[in-house]
């Protein structure tokens, strides 16, 4: 599918949880009117059209949310209207098209399912009928003109069509985007990036070059004892380092797990809060977010001054001696000493030789002879190392030159540390009064809440301890494991018997070395791309040139934006700026992976209440012009305003409407009226 923009055709699907028989066809867009909109109340079923659709491709609900964790997959309506052990089917089936309907895919998913009692049903693994794991059948049929057929091996296609390990950057929760600003998220997208730039495959081939460096190892039976100790030293630290990443991944994975209970707990005790605690509520995890953004700043603008002080500190140290150095060689120049007309060492070798450098026999004291003698005894010594002079020059004055400014300098880079100290201070503060007011509330779900989100604290606070100890760990085996190589090569140099094996484990160490060169390479690259487009997305929506000046993504994806002074803005930027911000990012991320998949985004316009969401609204479109939007939304944001503005670029809007009856419920999605 790589290169051709793909489009929703259509959706259908059959007693997948609300949805108990409804399709929305005719989706597909038209240049200009990219976007369709799906209105849906809570609990309407708008969150799960986005499950069904990952349900459908990947067998698994990203989404699901904890009401509908215990709920039976199947439609609670033709749950009741089928009898115990009876066989139900639940389907959902997604059409895609090119931008000229000559390639179309039918993706669908269905499942057998038995009933076992009025809430529970398990899905029938008939492997005459499915082909996945957990019970249910995928397929996939293909028609390119003409031509139709399936694929042989659907979860592989659709591996290639919409890779599972990054599908929540084409299908993804809005009220989450702001997500990607905190300083752990960096490494999510990192590992996206890797695959984006289809790194597995590099990483495959280390892989295999490290097995077959143990496979020679291990079968030359010319090895010293020496050698041999070595070779299994490496191989212990090698399993060693191999153990501490794989217990780094799952403290990473708990890490993550406790910061999702803690986002629930948090908006669970905003929902349950008096007013007044959802605001403190609010106030704190806005300041806990200041707090760790500051606190990297400040820590940059520490690293940043010493940076600074170290450079300078040899001039300053040495202030006085450049001073006393450059006043000869300056007087000298002054005079026209420097550079010199002759070097004494020039006129020395003409008499020594006898011969002028016009061809004049000199070799007796005739008058041109008399004449350099006299040149001679007018030249100075310090001819004959006027070029290190002059280069000492330079040199000394290069270091001069660091020293203006030095004083205004200093200032800046004091008074911007001190200035985030006390803001740092003064938001730790505010943090622990608002910690103090929110305890002493006397509600004992808030104190339960409360209690179970500070336990989650100190578990992420351990967990980032112990990471930092692993990663420690880590590159302290990883030096050990460098040593041991340069010890084997060295022994290995010893035994001519063995030169054969040192030139195949030289050439298996070069070889590695330059497949980790290359993939480093290929992440830089990848990553100033992504950078050099997410910034020319957000300039191109956000009309602040004048304030921002640059957006910077590190090496391990950390987001920076900064004014027109230099200084770090990202924590002054609007939550629409941020959302803007946050969607150029996955414009860029889509355009780099070469993925022509459709965005959908659900509740993208849930947190901003402090601009005019129209405004913001509108934004979204033009991030992804040539690419099929679906925006799942709540009628508190597809307001009326809201509507107007999207209007030019809507192609279609619907309208779920859910219905409840004593023997279950059932959603519709009907066109917008």
């Amino acid at each position: 599918m790589g290169g051709v923009e793909m489009f929703i055709d259509y959706i259908k699907l059959k007693n997948y949880r609300q949805y108990k028989d409804v399709v929305i066809d005719n989706m597909y867009v038209e240049p200009g009117k990219n976007v369709i909109v799906i209105e849906g109340t809570t609990g309407a079923g708008k969150t799960n059209f986005l499950n069904a659709i990952t349900w459908c491709l990947y067998g698994e609900e990203f989404y699901l949310s904890k009401k509908y964790e215990g709920l039976p997959l199947l439609n609670t309506l033709s749950l009741s209207q089928v009898g115990e052990n009876e066989i139900a089917d639940i389907e959902v089936e997604i059409g895609l098209t090119n931008i000229d309907k000559s390639k179309k895919y039918k993706i669908k998913r269905s499942a057998k399912v038995k009933k076992l009692d009025e809430n529970k049903i398990e899905i029938i693994k008939d492997r005459y009928f499915s082909n996945q794991s957990d019970g249910s059948k995928l397929e996939i049929l293909v028609q390119i003109g003409k031509d139709m057929g399936y694929f042989r091996d659907p979860t592989n296609a659709i591996q290639r069509i919409f890779p599972k390990e990054i599908h929540e950057y084409f299908f993804f929760d809005g009220e989450r985007l702001d997500d990607y600003f905190r300083e752990e998220a960096g490494e999510e997208i990192k590992k996206a990036v890797f695959r984006i730039a289809q790194l597995d495959l590099l990483k495959k081939v280390i892989s295999h070059l490290e097995e077959v460096k143990k496979k020679f190892f291990a079968l030359s039976k010319d090895l010293t004892p020496k050698i041999k100790d070595l070779e299994e030293k490496k191989a212990c630290f090698e399993a060693s380092k191999k153990k501490l990443e794989e217990d780094l991944e799952k403290l990473k994975a708990h890490r993550k797990e406790a910061e999702a209970d803690r986002k629930e707990i948090q908006k669970e005790l905003i929902g349950i809060s008096p007013k007044d605690i959802k605001r403190l509520a609010e106030e704190r995890e806005s300041i806990e977010k200041d707090l760790k953004r500051i606190d990297n700043e400040f820590a940059e603008e520490e690293k940043n001054k010493a940076a600074y002080l170290i450079s300078v500190a040899p001039t300053i140290f040495l202030c006085d001696a450049i001073d006393e150095s450059l006043k000869p060689i300056s007087k000298r120049k002054e005079a026209g000493e420097i550079p010199p007309d002759y070097k004494r060492n020039f006129l020395e070798k003409l008499l020594k030789e006898g011969v002028c450098i016009c061809g004049m026999d000199i070799s007796k004291d005739n008058d041109y002879r008399l004449r350099i003698k006299k040149l001679l005894e007018e030249c100075d010594e310090i001819t004959n190392i006027t070029e290190e002079i002059i280069e000492l020059h330079n040199e000394l004055r290069r270091h001069q030159e660091k020293m203006i400014g030095f004083d205004k300098n200093l200032k800046k880079y004091t008074e911007k540390i001190k200035e985030m100290e006390e803001d740092l201070n003064r938001k730790r503060d505010r943090l622990k009064n608002i910690e103090d007011e929110i305890k002493g509330v006397n509600i004992e779900k808030i104190k339960m809440l409360e209690e179970r989100y500070e336990d989650y604290n100190n578990e992420i606070k351990k967990a980032d301890e112990k990471i930092g100890e692993l990663c420690a760990q880590i590159r302290q085996t990883e030096t050990t494991i460098e040593a041991i190589k340069i010890d084997l090569d060295e022994e290995l140099k010893k035994e001519k018997k063995l030169s054969e094996l040192r030139k195949i484990n030289s050439f298996c160490e070069y070889a590695l070395n330059a497949a980790q060169r290359i993939t480093e390479e290929i992440m830089r690259e990848t990553r100033e791309e992504i950078e050099r487009k997410t910034k020319e997305e957000f300039f191109a929506i956000i009309p602040k040139a004048i304030t921002y000046s640059d957006v910077k993504i590190d090496d391990n994806y950390t987001f920076s934006v900064t004014d027109q002074q230099g200084r770090p803005a990202l924590g002054t930027l609007s939550a629409g700026e941020r959302q803007s911000l946050a969607l150029a990012f996955i414009a860029a991320l889509n355009t780099v992976s070469g993925i022509d998949a459709p965005i959908i985004i659900d509740t993208p316009l849930a947190r901003i209440d402090r601009e005019p969401r129209e405004n913001i609204a509108k934004t979204i479109p033009k991030h992804f012009k040539n690419t099929q939007v679906i925006l799942l939304v709540t009628s508190t944001e597809y307001t009326s305003h809201v509507r107007d503005a999207l209007s030019d670029v809507v192609w279609k809007d619907y309208k779920i409407n859910f219905k409840e009856y004593t023997s279950g419920s059932e959603a519709e999605v009907k066109p917008y009226e």
